[in-house]
């Protein structure tokens, strides 16, 4: 009886766990639109405009528009007490701007808001990251 008990009880616990809401599954879904970027003060939103992204479980993270596709990758991390989104694509022109371990302003099911401040002791700025669906 005690081991059925035992039972039971990891497996409720276990659903439980299993059910509960993790943070990074609010972004891995399709049709993710950058409604703001300023970098270094500039407006690039323009950049961005039409490309759907999409960030997939895998890690992966594309940016689709019409025929042209754009691959990255994507994680979330903690870094010094900060949740962070890193973005990765390289070397591809305005896609290298965002490029970056973002720090996570807010992020929902709908929006997600990114800051990363960057630059030297001389220029300091802070740039800013956000997707809407």
């Amino acid at each position: 009886m005690k081991l059925l008990n035992l039972v039971l009880i990891t497996l409720f616990i276990g659903m439980f766990i299993s059910c509960s809401k993790d943070d990074a599954s609010d972004v891995t879904s399709n049709g993710w639109k950058v409604t703001k970027f300023l970098h270094k003060g500039e407006d690039k939103t323009s950049d961005f405009q039409s490309y759907v992204f999409d960030f997939q479980s895998s890690g992966v993270l594309t940016a689709v528009k019409g025929s042209t596709t754009v691959t990255g990758l994507w994680k979330e991390v903690q870094d010094s007490g900060r949740n962070k989104l890193v973005i990765s694509f390289g070397g591809t022109g305005s896609f290298e701007e965002i490029s970056e371990d973002w720090t996570i302003g807010t992020k929902t099911d709908v929006s997600i808001k990114l800051t990363n401040v960057s630059g030297n002791a001389a220029n300091v700025g802070t740039d800013v990251l956000e997707f809407a669906k």
